[in-house]
């Protein structure tokens, strides 16, 4: 009977659950946390790949092999990322890799280089490591709480059950160690730090120097870069939280002024479509949602680069 329950139990919990085949992370003494590289596991009937370069994108080279190739990346946390509740192909930026490939009749590659609980200071720390990667064009995409979350370094990965660094022996064991502790609670023995950020409420705003220094890298590369604020459900009705102010004056002494999803999302669920699948998460409407505001705001940024120099004392047209 012990035989018959335990495979029963395991059968259910990979093919019915989706479990057993979560995306492994590992520890980076610079960048905190990285997907393993080269990856690939299908998880809730989810698809999830990781390139060489652990971003949750499409294979492509360090450097452009086409120089027709208009290249752009994305950067930001697990709002981009998508978790293993999204599909591959529903994330934002697969959307706007094929919807800017027809637009801009070329070929087009986009990175998606995030993780969960990434924050300025990580993403800094990655792109002065490992580079641009020959992009034409950055996104960055950030929360209120973004404005407070610096990287602790706290050991986590192969640690915490969120964190698994290597495939489990039995999809029944992930059941029972990551995901039955959040319904029995006094079972749960280590906080789950998975996508989570210090506190909205602090007022501190340590992550503001890394931030700003990650846009000087960018600009410092001579790359246009586009700054999108992703607003949180609860900020819809009661208001942005206090990071919102501290991220739009950094960026106002830059001369920047970041791109807003929040009437966007708004607009979709007053007409009936709930863009989020959780308190900040998008589900697959709202990474549409996402792909259709970067892509917008790709092609005017494109047209803007392109236009001529107007001569001092003309008109602008």
């Amino acid at each position: 009977v012990a035989i018959v329950l335990l495979m029963g139990g395991e059968l259910i919990s990979r093919y019915v659950l989706g479990l057993g085949t979560p995306p492994l992370s590992m520890a980076d003494p610079e960048v905190e946390s990285l997907f393993k590289p080269s990856q690939e596991v299908h998880r809730f009937g989810n698809r999830i790949a990781f390139n060489a370069y652990s971003m949750r994108s499409d294979a492509f080279s360090r450097t452009k092999d086409n120089p027709e190739e208009f290249r752009l990346l994305v950067l930001g946390d697990s709002v981009i990322n998508g978790g293993a509740q999204t599909d591959q192909a529903e994330l934002a930026t697969q959307r706007l890799q094929a919807d800017l490939a027809a637009a801009l009749d070329r070929p087009v590659v986009v990175g998606n280089l995030s993780a969960g609980s990434w924050g300025p200071g990580n993403l800094l720390a990655y792109l002065k490591r490992e580079g641009t990667f020959d992009a034409d064009m950055v996104v960055l995409v950030v929360s209120s709480h973004d404005a407070n979350d610096v990287p602790t370094f706290t050991p986590i990965i192969g640690i915490n059950p969120a964190f698994p660094d290597r495939q489990p022996v039995l999809a029944l064991q992930e059941a029972v160690t990551r995901y039955l502790p959040r319904y029995l609670p006094f079972l749960d023995r280590k906080p789950d730090t998975h996508n989570t950020q210090p506190s909205n409420s602090a007022t501190n705003n340590d992550a503001i120097p890394a931030f700003l220094e990650l846009i000087e890298l960018i600009q410092g590369e001579g790359l246009p870069l586009i700054v999108i604020h992703h607003a949180e459900q609860s900020e819809l009705s009661d208001g942005y939280e206090l990071g919102h102010g501290a991220i739009v004056e950094s960026l106002a002494s830059l001369g920047l002024t970041p791109l807003e999803t929040a009437p966007l999302f708004q607009q979709a669920i007053d007409a009936g479509r709930h863009p989020y699948r959780d308190n900040i998460h998008p589900n697959a409407a709202g990474q549409r949602l996402l792909a259709e505001l970067i892509e917008e705001a790709v092609l005017l940024k494109q047209t803007e680069e392109l236009r001529p120099e107007t001569p001092a004392g003309a008109t602008a047209p």
